[in-house]
């Protein structure tokens, strides 16, 4: 995974970035404590999630992106997004 650019405005509460994975890449699960983030696939699919909590139950909300698709983290939320494929890949 290599995070090409960032953007980012706290007062905003929204960050923009890009970034490349290697073929079979992942981002660890992570949490965007300012900010939610909206996920746009430029190309390859890529298995995107993040777990909600209600302080009784734990559920993993989880999405299979293609290329064009949108997703957003909400704020706070532990986040994962992998992508299974045999070449690179970008969002």
């Amino acid at each position: 995974m290599q995070m090409l650019s960032k953007v980012q405005d706290n007062t905003l509460g929204v960050s923009a970035f890009r970034i490349d994975y290697a073929p079979n890449g992942q981002s660890p699960p992570h949490i965007h404590p300012r900010a939610s983030e909206i996920l746009l696939v430029l190309e390859g699919t890529l298995y995107a999630g993040f777990v909600t909590s209600d302080n009784l139950n734990n559920t993993l909300i989880t999405k299979v992106l293609h290329e064009g698709d949108v997703f957003v983290f909400p704020i706070g939320k532990i986040s994962i997004a992998y992508f299974h494929g045999q070449r690179a890949m970008g969002y």
